[in-house]
Parts: structure tokens; C-alpha cells; sequence
């Protein structure tokens, strides 16, 4: 089933933009009909709302707007006798808002590209840099064995004794 708030959301890569607001509440809420769940419907928002329309197919893609209206966030937790509230098939355009993906997701990098923290300075690798030292300072520049005995000394590392 293709829902037409998904198919909007849909990115190159099958990926969504699941953060994007596709549907508001119509200002024109009066216009709504109610309907009640019947026996053998319960559970499944497409019965009811093949029921609604008239058997009508092309209807299905906007069960997201009859969820939205209703407030079911579970299509699975329709039950019998309840009342579903629908607007009428010309009016499911005004609950959708269309957005221009391109310019949305450039709003998004704007907003996310802003650097929000100063530049610090490390000293002490500063001073590394400014020295011209080629090798950290706790490496010697020349080669030594990584254990080694000196007089009745046990030496690990390149350390130096300094």
C-alpha cells in the first residue's frame, strides 16, 4: 500500500526524512463526517475506510490523514463502535503541506552548518611546532634497544634520563 505522506518523505538512497511535517489540521474541520467502526473492520483502517468512500481504491493512499485526524498512531488499536472522522476526498489536499525538498534540505545543512564553538590553541603543541622538533619529546634520536640494562638499572622505552 502506498502511503502519500511516505512517498513525499522518500530521499534518493531509500531514505526518509522522517523529521519533515507532512500533514497539519485543516482549519475547515467542520466539513468532517463521522463514521463507525463496524463488526469485521475493527483493526483494519483500510476496511473502514474502503467502507467510508465507497470502495474507492485510490482513497487508501491517505490513511495517513484519517490516522492524523483521529489521533491513531496504531492502526491495530481500531475497534468496534468507534468513531472515525473524515473529510470529504476533495478536501485531502488541504491537510497536506507540500514541501520543496531541495530547499528544505538546504535550510537544514544552513542551519546545522553554523559552527558554534572557537578555535583553541594548544599550547604545548605549539611549542612543538615553533621548536622544530622532529620526534615527540620522549622518543630519543637515536635508537635504543625497548629494554636495556644500564649498571644495576633496568630501562624500558626510549625514554630518556634527563
Amino acid at each position: 500500500m502506498n502511503i502519500k505522506s511516505l512517498t513525499q518523505l522518500k530521499r534518493p538512497k531509500d531514505i526518509y526524512d522522517l523529521f519533515t511535517p507532512m500533514i497539519i489540521r485543516s482549519m475547515d474541520d467542520k466539513s468532517l463526517d463521522s463514521y463507525s467502526v463496524k463488526k469485521g473492520e475493527e483493526m483494519r483502517i483500510d476496511l473502514v475506510m474502503l467502507s467510508i468512500y465507497d470502495e474507492d481504491p485510490t482513497v487508501l493512499e491517505n490513511i495517513d490523514i484519517i490516522c492524523f485526524i483521529n489521533g491513531i498512531d496504531n492502526p491495530l488499536n481500531i475497534f468496534i463502535g468507534q468513531d472515525i472522522y473524515y473529510p470529504p476526498v476533495s478536501q485531502f489536499d488541504s491537510y497536506r503541506i507540500l514541501v520543496n525538498s531541495k530547499n528544505s534540505s538546504s535550510q537544514v545543512k544552513n542551519k546545522l552548518a553554523i559552527p558554534n564553538k572557537t578555535t583553541r590553541k594548544d599550547n604545548n603543541r605549539s611549542k612543538y611546532v615553533e621548536n622544530g622538533y622532529s620526534l615527540p619529546p620522549v622518543v630519543l634520536n637515536t635508537p635504543q634497544a625497548p629494554v636495556r640494562l644500564e649498571g644495576q638499572s633496568i630501562l624500558v622505552g626510549g625514554v630518556s634520563k634527563n
